[in-house]
């Protein structure tokens, strides 16, 4: 048996992490001493270490306790294996969707960037109010909103006041 101190050495966290972990009933200590000391067996420190693991793949705290109910709660290896698929496959799903979100933002910053590394020799002074025409609009009539120079947008929605959205629509 071994102490909080100790196990959170073993572990490499914090007593702190430890005691959160408790509070949210995924990890328990064995027992505890007369003077209250919390005791934890080589059994705690597993969890302990599938816990870390499953939060660096991105499982939640309700996740991974849900998890360890099934594993508690299945009455046979089989029973375990299709709701531990159920909710690996509910995992995936969510990476997947990450994945796409990842993907827009990415398409995005690229195009910026595109747009951005023309602007890099631009003289035209910024507080100067009359900026004369940029040129490298009429090359790029799509350029991200996250850019906001009111020089990249076309002449009729420069006039109406209206911005310019990443799909290049008006809004």
């Amino acid at each position: 048996m071994m102490q909080i101190g100790d196990l959170a050495v073993r572990a490499g966290v914090t007593a702190r992490t430890i005691r959160f972990y408790e509070e949210r009933g995924i990890i328990v200590p064995d027992e505890r001493t007369e003077g209250g000391f919390r005791l934890y067996s080589e059994v705690q420190l597993t969890r302990l270490q599938i816990v870390l693991g499953l939060k660096s793949l991105g499982f939640d705290l309700e996740r991974i306790r849900s998890l360890f109910r099934l594993s508690e709660e299945s009455s046979t290896a089989g029973e375990l294996a299709r709701s531990l698929t159920g909710h690996l496959l509910e995992q995936q799903q969510e990476i997947d969707e990450r994945i796409a979100q990842y993907q827009t933002i990415r398409a995005r910053n690229e195009q910026a960037i595109t747009v951005l590394r023309g602007c890099l020799s631009c003289a035209i002074r910024a507080e100067d109010p009359d900026r004369g025409e940029c040129l490298l609009y009429r090359q790029h009539p799509q350029v991200p909103e996250q850019i906001g120079c009111e020089r990249y947008q076309p002449d009729e929605v420069r006039s109406s006041g209206a911005a310019v959205s990443a799909a290049g629509t008006a809004g």
